[in-house]
């Protein structure tokens, strides 16, 4: 007959119950600092105690410096009347690879082209509302990351063109939105000058109407169905756009500059020493953060209107209206790319300097293409996960840092 042999813990000579030794509070900030963000908002709802150290300006700002060391590309496409936000990991470009996008939250921004670039992990998109047979227009702001938005104040104006640029001041940590109106025809200057100011962590926004002493428009950068996409870019506390000036136009548009500190509009002339272009290209000029500084992005073309080089224009002085040049011809590879059916966008520069493409429209293959002006060498990164998307039409943001900071609702100011 068997009998079962008692054994004993020597550790725990009692049998006693073991618990856990707690895992120390920092540990799991450390763990916290390295998940994803979306599981970063619902761990607020754990205790008030976590709900008050993740929207902590501590563990906030460590989330972003991290976050600023691992950069993402970010994907925007309308479809069924709202935006569609996708991204992946900024890849490297002497890997080339196929990355698969991740697919976020959508938000009712009725129209991709009036999407601003991201800006410190945060996008702002127009949204056209009807109430009571009449149409306004209200600024967005949302963390794709999150899939958490709000609205601002409505755009104070009767007219229907609404065009917004969205920046961030460093001095005292404030989002900014300007949104100017032209007239319905388009023919008109700029009009009823605005701003509308928030802070992450704090409650509500602010909004106000601002003078500006120059006579200009922003300039379509392009056009579909009737949507208008405008181009600016904010770097190191101002906003930059294309626009053409009055006073100074020769038919080509100049760059408009708007402090968000002192929020006082100036302009800057466009180079002389630009290459020769021609309207309806299949590749549109586009401003660029370059190492820190303004850039922009010229096709040029050969006789037969194939686009066979990229020329960088880099702002030197802006007090000066000086830009140095750089011309490129791409290497033949792009020959055996670049299809005249196909209409390309310029999506940025890298750290390093490289120059990014890719198509505007999702297809069965869809595609980044990353040129080196220091090798001349061009690299394909193949882009899956939004082939239920095709045909539609894609924009692709550079350096999009993910953020867990949020604007608490609350009442406008």
């Amino acid at each position: 007959m068997m009998t079962r042999r008692k054994t004993r813990s020597c550790s725990n000579p009692r049998n006693e119950e073991v618990k856990p030794e707690p895992i120390p509070f920092d540990l799991v900030i450390e763990i916290l600092l390295r998940s994803p963000v979306k599981s970063i908002a619902r761990f607020r709802k754990v205790s008030k105690l976590w709900e008050s150290t993740l929207r902590g300006p501590q563990f906030t700002e460590s989330f972003f410096t991290l976050s600023w060391s691992r950069p993402k590309i970010l994907f925007t496409c309308l479809k069924d009347g709202e935006t569609v936000f996708f991204s992946l990991p900024q890849p490297h470009p002497q890997d080339p690879s196929i990355i698969t996008a991740n697919i976020h939250m959508s938000f009712p921004i009725n129209c991709s082209s009036h999407i601003c670039r991201p800006v410190r992990g945060l996008v702002c998109g127009l949204h056209r509302r009807k109430t009571k047979g009449a149409t306004s227009t209200v600024p967005l702001i949302c963390n794709p990351s999150t899939g958490e938005s709000f609205p601002l104040h409505k755009v104070n104006t009767r007219r229907k063109a609404v065009i917004s640029f969205f920046g961030y001041n460093p001095i005292d940590k404030s989002f900014k939105v300007l949104s100017m109106t032209r007239s319905s025809g388009g023919l008109s200057h700029s009009g009823e000058h605005q701003v509308l100011t928030f802070k992450t962590g704090t409650k509500g926004s602010s909004r106000k109407m601002i003078e500006c002493d120059i006579l200009h428009h922003p300039s379509v950068v392009e056009q579909t169905n009737g949507f208008c996409q405008y181009d600016g870019i904010c770097i190191n506390g101002a906003l930059y756009y294309l626009a053409v000036v009055y006073a100074v136009s020769n038919g080509y548009p100049d760059v408009v500059r708007f402090d968000l500190e002192s929020e006082k509009f100036s302009y800057i002339k466009r180079a002389d020493h630009v290459v020769e272009t021609y309207s309806g290209g299949h590749l549109e000029p586009t401003l660029v953060n370059y190492k820190g500084r303004l850039g922009k992005l010229h096709p040029s073309y050969s006789n037969d209107r194939a686009c066979t080089g990229i020329q960088l224009l880099v702002l030197e002085d802006a007090g000066k209206h000086q830009w140095s040049s750089y011309i490129y011809v791409l290497p033949p590879p792009w020959m055996n790319i670049y299809d005249v059916k196909t209409k390309f966008c310029f999506v940025g520069t890298t750290v390093e300097g490289d120059i990014v493409l890719s198509p505007n429209t999702i297809s069965d293959f869809f595609y980044l293409l990353f040129y080196s002006p220091e090798r001349n060498t061009i690299n394909i990164v193949g882009i899956k996960g939004m082939e239920s998307f095709k045909g539609h039409k894609a924009y692709a943001f550079l350096d999009h840092v993910e953020d867990v900071k949020l604007v608490d609702r609350g009442p406008v100011t």
